[in-house]
């Protein structure tokens, strides 16, 4: 491969098609055979930058790879991929199932709704549907609003965004057994560490310092670093390790790049530094992981 081909991780609207320059209220419903059968069953690692999907699996195993995790999945089986997740996925032929794939906007309006939606996609999951009644509810949304997506019918794209509602209030319940509790008392501490983490995102290759954060957040390092140990159990600086270090991950994994340029465009000076730092919360050195490949 050419340099060019390895430096960055693919970027897709839908697997193998260039990002749509406008996508503000995207939903798109698909088989999972429509699009993955014609890569022979198996979706190598990408992302979507501003797209979330949910991936229903109704019939089928499979694989599912998400970051630096592998799940191996049993049907029922619900993924959940945030916008700018690297996730791939290898199914069993004749997998039976749905890929739903939604802009920001959708999401948010159904979020003013039921503010627990947003929770949804937080981070990428994987959950095998123990419960008959919830996954029945689940797949009999997905259905719908699948059956909806096909047509052409009058008040379109009203019954798109009910199915749409119903789909997610379902995803919501299957997944409420496994959603940490919600301290009432936190909002203001969460909204914060969001906003961080959006800067985070924004930054975390700038090299900046934590007041640099503190500052941009217009609030003081004492503030910031409460709000992130009240709401994450986690000390601000470790939430921008912890970025770092995925994002050295991924191009690790996903990417052929020198460790040495790696280091470089995550912000460090000296790649022997970024090999100590990887090394101290990565269990190994940069090399090694790399040879290691995406094993769970």
């Amino acid at each position: 491969m050419t340099r060019a081909a390895v430096r960055r991780i693919p970027d897709y609207s839908l697997y193998g098609e260039a990002p749509h320059a406008r996508a503000e209220r995207l939903l798109h419903v698909e088989t999972i055979e429509a699009r993955s059968a014609r890569y022979h069953w198996r979706i190598d690692p990408h992302v979507h930058r501003s797209l979330h999907q949910l991936v229903v699996v109704l019939r089928g195993h499979g694989i599912a790879k998400a970051e630096t995790a592998v799940t191996h999945f049993q049907p029922p089986a619900l993924t959940i991929v945030p916008a700018g997740t690297v996730h791939g996925f290898e199914f069993e032929p004749g997998t039976l199932g749905f890929v739903i794939t939604l802009s920001e906007e959708p999401l948010r309006d159904a979020a003013r709704r039921e503010p627990a939606v947003a929770r949804l996609f937080v981070a990428p999951v994987t959950l095998e549907l123990a419960d008959a009644s919830g996954s029945a509810a689940l797949a009999r949304a997905v259905r719908a609003l699948a059956h909806e997506h096909a047509q052409a019918m009058p008040g379109r794209v009203l019954a798109l965004e009910g199915w749409l509602s119903v789909l997610l209030a379902s995803a919501l319940r299957v997944s409420h057994s496994h959603a940490r509790p919600t301290d009432a008392s936190l909002p203001r501490n969460r909204e914060l560490v969001s906003r961080f983490r959006v800067l985070i995102e924004a930054e975390f290759r700038s090299g900046r310092s934590m007041p640099d954060y503190a500052r941009a957040l217009n609030v003081s390092e004492t503030r910031l670093r409460n709000a992130c140990l009240g709401a994450t159990g986690r000390p601000p600086i470790q939430l921008l390790h912890a970025r770092v270090l995925l994002e050295a991950k991924r191009q690790l994994i996903y990417t052929a790049l020198p460790v040495a340029e790696i280091a470089y465009e995550l912000g460090f000076d000296d790649p022997a530094y970024f090999t100590r730092f990887f090394t101290r919360r990565a269990g190994v050195c940069p090399r090694l992981y790399r040879a290691q490949g995406s094993r769970p």
